[in-house]
């Protein structure tokens, strides 16, 4: 009996702190170009709190990380929005028409938003887990969506179901973010697992 009310508390708890988690996430992410670095630091939380290496609370451990990433966040949201514009606007521009290159040219557009979509979903938690560059964060960001493509459509699915919650509920912009976070990175900490695991056996 006393195992179960302890899992009920720390359920309870855990999710209390998701919740505060995301409301911080965002208060700090309504500038927008602080989106990337707020983002980041919900991440490093919520990696804290699955790898059970939390020592601080969620305000302090928040802050804590949101300026530790801050700089690198901010240059990655630079470069990565500026791509995000790009392929918005081709995809605005570009038709599958009537010809053959045209056609040729929307394919190739679509994979772009595919592949692009998809190295996004793991620069957060590769962000928080390595200590890379920018630049490496991307490049380790495409190989890893590359290598596990089941993982890949799974994460996909995740943040594409906690987006259309969002607009068509808008007000669980409150909670989505934080959730959606936790099991983002629950599925990516074990897959760092297995690549380490890996790594060890050769």
């Amino acid at each position: 009996m006393n195992g179960l009310n302890n899992r009920l508390f720390n359920t309870l708890n855990t999710m209390v702190d998701l919740f505060l988690l995301n409301l911080l996430w965002v208060i700090t992410s309504l500038p927008l170009i602080t989106f990337f670095p707020a983002t980041a630091a919900m991440f490093g939380v919520v990696r804290k709190r699955i790898l059970q290496k939390e020592t601080e609370g969620i305000w302090k451990g928040f802050f804590k990380v949101f300026k530790e990433n801050f700089k690198q966040s901010f240059i990655l949201s630079i470069f990565w929005g500026i791509l995000a514009l790009f392929l918005f606007f081709d995809y605005r521009l570009i038709h599958p028409g009537v010809s053959v290159v045209q056609l040729i040219f929307y394919i190739i557009l679509i994979i772009g938003i595919m592949l692009f979509s998809a190295i996004s979903i793991y620069l957060f938690p590769i962000m928080v887990h390595f200590e890379l560059s920018w630049k490496n964060i991307i490049r380790n960001a495409f190989f890893f969506s590359l290598m596990n493509p089941v993982l890949t459509i799974l994460l996909l699915i995740i943040v594409g179901a906690g987006t259309s919650l969002f607009y068509f509920y808008p007000v669980t912009i409150f909670i989505i973010g934080s959730f959606s976070a936790y099991a983002v990175y629950y599925l990516c900490q074990i897959w760092f697992n297995q690549l380490l695991n890996m790594k060890g056996t050769n």
